[in-house]
């Protein structure tokens, strides 16, 4: 009570001074006492009252039922009448400026009180209902949604910002106006939906979900895509008065959806038609995806392939396989480009694929996304034209060794015969015949070459230990690295003519690349045999490799030939250095069973 604070505004002294005296005795603060409504206006800025006691009869031009109003709309102070006018004329004019009661004269001073009493509670309480109405009009105004509130007639009540711009509907022209005018909710076909939608809420007292099937038509005609919800509204005891819709133009996500959707379905069909195999992995390798052409590549269903390891199915595609790079902290995969290796159908029988590897994302998730090429055909193609070329190397040193080189060892003993009468008889002729047969002798040497080099591992030659040594021995005449040779036999060679060529080749091409381009003071050629495995090693002590390492496949044409080779005979072929210089060529050949 001491601290409401208390403005009087009588223009009749007596009772001015006792209502002044009666306040006091009851604990109220009297600021001031005026007979004037332009003093009373003053005095309300200076003093800041809690409430004017306001005669409306004043002194003056200005009565008191105007200056309550303007007191009131300056400074929002609650206004309690005093009058001994009664009439129904005035009482209507009081009640729209800011009246918060109304006391007759004469009065008791009891029911004076009274009225004061409600009059400052109603004013904290409407003080309050503001800045709570303020506060969530500020809220409502910051949303991105649009807010739009109707009473249970169907009227409009609330818009916030974003609600006047879906809608396209000033607040000020909106309010009070029928739903179905400013939210025109409708269907995918462009049937009326607000009625519908309001209806169900105020019936089933449910929230309703607007979805992908509903659209809003702007004031100006445009029709945008929405989603959002719909709630009831109820007062303190859980009477529905209304219902909220909460909207957002989803428009632009609709159009990315149906984007996204059409290239889902184009990659999808681009999947399901491949000639090639496609298998989606997770982060540890486990399948998530299996197209037809793995179904026909690898003789399982996608049902049954689905949550298997990729292990299953192409074992080793590189040091450690695959779980170990699905293990590392940060997997290293091959590179996107193709790259060749063996697989595995449902019943063990391995086939030559090339795979190619990507990184992508599933649900924030590491992901990969495999390609499996079937070079079956290519292979066998590969493998039948090197058949026949070695084949065509066979026929020819044939020809040459039992062909042109008898005949020439044929002409050679008749040179030497004739050579031999020449001498006897004195013909001056004798020394061009002996410079022929020396030149035929050559020709023999050389043609016996020829053939040997076509077919330099071949069982009338020595096999594949007697033509590494030969090669050995050849390259070591000229000017260059020192070359030595070492052969470890604790098994017989079992490899077939055709392996035996590739291997040899194999210890050719890197004995050739070792000389040209290692700058290697020595070279070592090894070749372990035992029952299970044929073991060719050739390190050199030069400058090591230049080119990157052969697992990333960018390597000169000598590399891809050895690799090459080892994959046609089923060996491993790798390269590393034996000390801190220099570079080891290992061709590791199992022997057949």
């Amino acid at each position: 009570m001491a601290q409401t604070r208390i403005l009087v505004v009588e223009d009749e002294v007596l009772i001015a001074e006792e209502i002044r005296e009666r306040l006091l005795q009851a604990g109220y603060a009297v600021v001031g006492i005026v007979d004037r409504g332009e003093a009373a206006i003053e005095a309300a800025g200076s003093a800041r009252p809690d409430l004017v006691l306001m005669d409306i009869r004043l002194k003056g031009p200005l009565d008191g039922i105007a200056a309550a109003g303007e007191i009131f709309e300056r400074y929002a102070v609650p206004i309690v009448y005093l009058t001994a006018h009664s009439d129904q004329a005035t009482l209507q004019r009081a009640k729209t400026r800011a009246a918060f009661g109304y006391v007759l004269k004469p009065f008791q001073i009891e029911n004076l009180l009274a009225t004061i009493e409600v009059a400052i509670h109603r004013s904290r309480l409407e003080a309050g209902l503001r800045e709570h109405n303020l506060a969530f009009a500020t809220i409502l105004g910051g949303l991105s949604e649009a807010v739009v509130t109707t009473d249970l007639r169907g009227r409009v009540r609330f818009l916030n910002a974003a609600a006047e711009t879906l809608t396209g509907w000033a607040a000020a022209a909106a309010i009070e106006r029928p739903l179905r005018e400013v939210l025109r909710l409708t269907d995918e076909h462009g049937a009326a939906r607000h009625a519908q939608v309001a209806t169900t809420v105020v019936a089933t007292r449910a929230t309703v979900r607007l979805g992908p099937g509903d659209w809003l038509e702007r004031a100006g005609g445009e029709r945008v895509a929405v989603e959002g919800s719909v709630a009831p509204v109820t007062d303190y005891v859980d009477r529905i008065v209304g219902a909220t819709f909460a909207l957002r133009d989803v428009t632009a996500t609709r159009a990315a959806e149906r984007s996204l959707r059409a290239r889902t379905d184009e990659l999808r069909v681009v999947v399901e038609t491949a000639v090639d195999g496609v298998l989606l992995l997770d982060g540890e390798g486990r399948v998530l995806l299996f197209n037809p052409a793995c179904e026909a590549l690898f003789g399982r269903s996608a049902d049954q392939a689905i949550g298997r390891h990729v292990e299953d199915f192409i074992p080793r595609p590189g040091e450690g396989g695959w779980r170990e790079e699905f293990a590392a902290p940060a997997p290293r995969l091959w590179p996107s480009r193709a790259r060749a290796c063996s697989a595995r159908r449902e019943d063990g029988t391995p086939f030559p694929v090339e795979i190619s590897v990507g990184e992508t994302h599933r649900d924030g998730r590491p992901a990969f996304v495999v390609v499996v090429h079937d070079i079956s055909d290519r292979r066998a193609l590969e493998a039948a034209y090197v058949g026949a070329v070695a084949h065509e190397q066979a026929r020819v040193a044939q020809d040459l060794h039992d062909g042109l080189g008898q005949e020439l060892t044929g002409l050679a003993l008749i040179l030497a015969a004739i050579e031999r009468g020449a001498l006897d008889r004195g013909l001056p002729n004798a020394s061009d015949v002996g410079r022929a047969r020396d030149l035929t002798s050559h020709a023999i040497t050389t043609c016996r070459s020829v053939a040997r080099g076509l077919l330099p591992v071949a069982e009338g030659h020595g096999g594949l230990v007697t033509g590494l040594r030969e090669l050995v021995r050849q390259l070591g005449e000229f000017k260059g690295p020192e070359i030595r040779c070492s052969i470890i036999e604790a098994a017989a060679v079992g490899l077939s003519p055709e392996t035996a060529d590739h291997l040899y080749r194999i210890a050719q091409e890197a004995l050739t690349n070792a000389i040209k381009h290692a700058r290697a003071q020595s070279i070592t050629v090894t070749l372990e045999i035992d029952r299970q495995h044929v073991s060719l090693s050739v390190c050199d002590d030069g400058r090591g490799l230049v080119a990157v390492p052969v697992s990333d496949g960018h390597d000169g044409l000598g590399l891809k030939t050895m690799r090459y080779r080892a994959e046609l005979i089923g060996a491993q072929l790798s390269f590393g250095s034996p000390t801190t210089r220099g570079t080891c060529v290992v061709c590791d050949c199992p022997q057949p069973a």
